[in-house]
């Protein structure tokens, strides 16, 4: 990776490294998946590969990335191990305040409408619920 120069870099750079860079590859990846399922797989690993990279202390991005990893287990349709991925992120996401993390939390919400009666979804979407309220 380059390395950066403060004075003629925009100041959020530094913050966008390989972890970023796999995550944001990842979070496209999950959007085609969504009209294309094939792609989730390759989403799966950009995701997972984001999380490995991860400095603990970005929690938000943390979260995002795990969210990611269990809607694209859904998508796959690996309904155990995108509910296993999905209360590990939500442990993440009860740790940040985050309203891009919330959106993220409504949007996988609603896409796990269609499998809501199936129990282990059922149990996540009832944690996913709380999580998700907007704060009164």
């Amino acid at each position: 990776m380059t390395e950066t120069i403060p004075s003629s870099d925009p100041y959020w750079i530094g913050y966008f490294d390989e972890s970023e860079m796999a995550g944001t590859i990842g979070g496209r990846l999950l959007e085609m998946s969504q009209r294309t399922p094939e792609f989730a797989r390759e989403a799966a690993e950009q995701i997972d590969r984001a999380i490995t990279l991860r400095q603990p202390n970005r929690l938000r991005s943390t979260a995002l990335d795990q969210l990611g990893l269990a809607e694209a287990r859904l998508i796959q349709g690996e309904l155990e191990e995108a509910c296993r991925l999905g209360h590990a992120a939500l442990s993440t996401v009860e740790q940040t305040a985050s309203d891009r993390v919330r959106v993220k939390l409504r949007e996988m919400f609603a896409r796990t409408e269609y499998v809501a009666n199936v129990r282990i979804v059922a149990e996540l979407r009832d944690r996913m619920r709380e999580l998700a309220a907007d704060p009164v």
